[in-house]
């Protein structure tokens, strides 16, 4: 009871600190946003996300652990190993809010984790003995140097494993959630009973969890420089004063760790300094490129994590030795099977031209097809919203518009985006005279009235018959990116058609994030064409931003 309490303690502190921490990082504008063009760079989030979540986690982890250190301090730690340990962490958050504020370079981040680990050194952390993957001890007492080493190149491993894991909202957090609490597991079993570490252990669990509710997708603060740092090196912190149980840390983070180790060695096979270069080749960006969800993502490295590491738990050594060469073979199936995959991807590029690489990548994500309004709301919801998960072809079905003029204006917008981002595209032709038909007695009706009504149902009907013929997992349209359109009708009319039609109807929030003034923004500097306008005479001219 007492554990569930802490963990609950811990849960609930850091929800509601991080609460608190969001609002001071909107306050003092200490904000991650996204990249100016979101077609070239390698961030994926959609809106300016708060940053200084590991200042919640760091308040909430360490006013627990000395409120209840007589429970941390039951064993053999004292207190100048507590000390070492806050001293560590404080320095991370101190370096972790700086480099959130102002940017640091790196060979100035890099300070900070180095300092942090002298500190727990300092305090009197050390590795007295390793297991033996082959049977036994191996005793480093009489090697005093040799503890300092491993630590320090432990937890610099560490930090830097869940710094660069930092990729995808809630996989970090999650992470290391499971790692506490199966390092609870291991320590409150009788055969490994240690109740200072357990304590330690659920409370970061707990803390990470509450973080979590704030961090799930789509995230509404980031763990900035300092979180990411910080959870790794309490992790690893962990990991040793639990006496070296270094192999259960190694299943639990072991894919993460490798993928960290694959993307070093990568970088520096192109002469790029790894630390420096950023890249979008992470395993779990090549997931997401896949047509993944962030929350699928997350889910297969949470389950990687939760199996391996519970399998330490019933492992000896040489058993949690045979569990670590299953997770390196996986990885290595996994660089190979990226590898051939990207090979064939060249091949099609070099024999059939780019056209050929989008329709092979497009074979493994769902179809669907999407009625386009016009290049400005599609071109942003499209490429940055929707191609990572879906194979889409546009439809280009506007009979509403009052002109050939306009209407060739738009299409010829839409041409040219659907050319550059290899979207397939499909063109009615114009036929102004069967929508005036439809509309007939309606010139005075309000905008988003009756004669909108019928305009959205006309052009969904015409997708979702459509998308029916064609065997389309989905369709949708653009019309919802637009805060002048009534969208929650358009989404009803939507859900009728799919019924009438028996394909699905793509139901998702396309203005969420701030996507208009963001694929307008993106429609500037593509120089596209934006219409004043909805697009039939009966229209009123709209102020653009």
């Amino acid at each position: 009871m007492f554990y569930f309490l802490i963990f609950l303690a811990a849960l609930i502190l850091t929800a509601l600190l991080s609460a608190g921490v969001r609002q001071l990082a909107f306050y003092w504008q200490v904000l991650d946003r996204p990249d100016p063009n979101p077609l070239q760079g390698r961030k994926i989030h959609t809106r300016a996300t708060p940053l200084l979540g590991g200042l919640a986690i760091f308040s909430a982890y360490f006013i627990l652990l000395f409120l209840f250190s007589r429970h941390f301090l039951a064993g053999n730690l004292d207190w100048s190993h507590l000390l070492g340990f806050f001293g560590g962490a404080l320095i991370i958050i101190i370096g972790g809010i700086l480099d959130d504020r102002y940017n640091l370079a790196p060979q100035r981040q890099i300070i900070f984790p180095l300092l942090a680990i002298v500190a727990v050194i300092g305090g009197g952390v050390e590795i007295v003995r390793l297991s033996n993957p082959l049977g036994g001890l191996l005793d480093l007492r009489s090697l005093f140097f040799i503890s300092p080493i491993i630590i320090g190149l432990w937890l610099l491993g560490m930090m830097y494993t869940t710094k660069l894991l930092d990729g995808v909202d809630g996989l970090v957090s999650g992470i290391v959630a499971i790692g506490g609490f199966i390092i609870f597991l291991f320590t409150i079993t009788t055969r490994y009973y240690q109740p200072d570490i357990a304590f330690a252990a659920i409370l970061l669990s707990g803390a990470s969890l509450g973080f979590l509710i704030w961090n799930w997708h789509p995230a509404k603060i980031f763990l900035g420089e300092g979180g990411s740092l910080l959870l790794g090196y309490i992790l690893g912190v962990l990991a040793i004063i639990s006496g070296a149980k270094i192999a259960i840390a190694l299943l639990i983070m072991g894919i993460p760790i490798l993928d960290v180790a694959w993307t070093i060695i990568r970088r520096l096979s192109l002469g790029k300094n790894p630390f420096r270069f950023a890249d979008r080749e992470h395993l779990h960006h090549r997931l997401l490129n896949l047509g993944l969800s962030q929350r699928q993502t997350v889910s297969i490295f949470y389950a990687l994590s939760l199996v391996f590491g519970l399998s330490g738990l019933f492992l000896q050594s040489r058993g949690k030795f045979l569990a670590l060469l299953v997770l390196v073979a996986i990885m290595f199936l996994l660089v190979i099977g990226f590898w051939v995959f990207d090979q064939k991807r060249r091949a099609g590029r070099s024999s059939t031209g780019a056209a050929s690489d989008s329709r092979e990548a497009s074979n493994l994500k769902k179809t669907l097809l999407l009625h386009i309004c016009c290049a400005p709301c599609g071109t942003y919801i499209s490429q940055y919203r929707l191609a990572s998960r879906f194979s889409i072809t546009w439809y280009f079905y506007n009979p509403n518009l009052a002109s050939l003029e306009e209407y060739e204006k738009r299409l010829a917008a839409v041409k040219a985006m659907a050319a550059k981002f290899n979207f397939s595209l499909l063109i009615e032709p114009y036929e102004h005279s069967a929508w005036q038909t439809k509309t007939s007695g309606r010139a005075v009706d309000a905008e988003r009235g009756e004669r909108c009504r019928i305009c959205y149902r006309e052009r969904l009907e015409a997708t979702g018959r459509l998308a029916n013929k064609k065997k389309f997992d989905y369709f949708s349209t653009t019309l919802l990116v637009s805060p002048y359109k009534d969208a929650v009708a358009i989404k009803a009319i939507g859900r009728e058609v799919a019924n009438l039609y028996q394909v699905a109807f793509l139901d998702e929030d396309f203005q969420a994030d701030d996507a208009y003034r963001l694929s307008q923004n993106l429609a500037k500097e593509l120089g596209l064409y934006r219409q004043k306008f909805c697009g039939c005479e009966y229209s009123c001219p709209l102020k653009l931003a």
